[in-house]
């Protein structure tokens, strides 16, 4: 699960690095001190049924989501993927968190310029109150083209990783995919992933090896069009499929505050259900009433003192009953109105919406007018010009309250126009 901001390799404001300074400076903030945004799933307030869903949207009162940054070149990026395919987009399907993705990226980006421009397009967005702030390199593929060495390369990146790491970040480095061009891009690159795959624990905190991968990631596989594209380079949905499986256990496998974070939920009129891992969405049954309930939560962290948080849900189940007030008799060329009542029984929400049609004897719809907010146990009416022939019609007024229940019996009236 993720919200993705894209940003153009040094485009990032100045006062957004500023901005991240200063959170960085500042302390973590306490236990159970961050905004939280607990409540039941509900546009309205209302639901029909007893089974509800609750949640958070990541943001509790121990952690807010994650920050996941994505650096490198085109490859990392998912260049020529349909959209909701590209690599970050995969990877973080996969993974069971709230996370904010930002993706900084640039066609054969040399890792010198990955260096300078770190602090504003990575190092910016770190939060210390994220569940994770982890930083995704993939570097050399740029460098290798111009005829830059495997060890220049493994040095600068190292430099790179130690720097992030500096700032707060966690860092995972990709190992580089196969191409032909030019010439020496094969052995460097062969060279360079032997390299981070000795010594990446000395400077990382993972290892995303996509060119271990025997689809991806032997000599020759850039020709396969099941993968690749026409390019030889670039990879298609199926490909950025397979980085996204090597990187997503990866990215699993690090350490989320929300692991160490539990949860258990209770209708204030009932008992407490056990302790859970925490999840940014968990199911409630409610006890069996009409009306308001409250429901309450609790996190703890690491075993510790729980932070209570509530929220409150109207649960109404009882179906409504459109009524047509009387027949009416209408005029060719004149004003004409109809008039409903929606009956709820108490207790229940204040509006419905209804839906008013004028038939045909046979049914065909000749007007259609929806109403929303409509008051219910109230008298109610839709007026217009009437503009049908002379003859028989009939109206039909059908209606959901505001928690979403439809009618037991759409309400049917006759209309004469003479």
């Amino acid at each position: 699960m993720e919200r993705v901001a894209h940003t153009g390799r040094g485009v990032a404001a100045l006062i957004v690095l500023l901005l991240a300074l200063a959170l960085c400076a500042a302390a973590a903030p306490a236990a159970g001190a961050l905004a939280a945004r607990f409540g039941v799933e509900s546009r309205t307030g209302y639901v029909r049924g007893l089974h509800v869903s609750v949640g958070d949207e990541g943001y509790t009162p121990f952690f807010q989501p994650a920050v996941v940054v994505w650096d490198g070149g085109s490859i990392i990026a998912g260049h020529g993927a349909d959209p909701g395919y590209e690599f970050p987009v995969q990877t973080l399907a996969m993974v069971p968190r709230i996370c904010d993705s930002y993706v900084s990226s640039s066609g054969n980006a040399k890792i010198a310029d990955m260096i300078a421009e770190a602090p504003l397009e990575v190092d910016a967005h770190y939060d210390p109150s994220a569940d994770l702030d982890v930083c995704l390199v993939q570097a050399g593929g740029g460098d290798f083209r111009l005829g830059s060495s495997a060890a220049s390369v493994y040095a600068a990146l190292q430099d790179y990783c130690r720097a992030r790491r500096a700032a707060g970040f966690r860092v995972l480095v990709l190992t580089v995919l196969p191409s032909d061009r030019p010439e020496t891009f094969e052995a460097t690159r062969l060279a360079y992933d032997a390299m981070l795959r000795q010594g990446w624990s000395k400077f990382a905190d993972g290892l995303v090896d996509v060119a271990a991968d025997p689809r991806i990631g032997d000599t020759g596989d850039e020709y396969d069009g099941q993968f690749y594209l026409d390019d030889e380079l670039h990879l298609t949905d199926a490909g950025y499929a397979v980085m996204a499986s090597v990187a997503a256990p990866v990215l699993c496998d690090q350490p989320w505050t929300s692991a160490r974070c539990e949860l258990r939920l209770r209708d204030a009129a009932g008992d407490w259900g056990a302790w859970r891992p925490w999840s940014a969405r968990s199911s409630l049954w409610l006890d069996d009433y009409q009306g308001e309930h409250v429901v309450d939560a609790e996190y703890r962290l690491d075993g510790g003192a729980p932070v209570a948080l509530s929220s409150s849900v109207f649960v109404d189940t009882v179906r409504p009953e459109p009524r047509v007030l009387r027949d009416a008799v209408a005029r060719h060329g004149k004003k004409l109105t109809l008039r409903y009542q929606v009956d709820d029984a108490e207790p229940c929400g204040p509006t419905s919406t209804a839906v008013i049609a004028v038939e045909t004897a046979s049914g065909k719809a000749l007007r259609t007018f929806v109403r929303r907010r409509v008051p219910v146990n109230t008298p109610a009416s839709v007026a217009f010009t009437c503009t049908l022939p002379r003859g028989r019609y009939r109206w039909v007024v059908t209606a959901r309250d505001t928690a979403g229940n439809p009618e037991l019996t759409p309400a049917t009236g006759r209309l004469e126009v003479r």
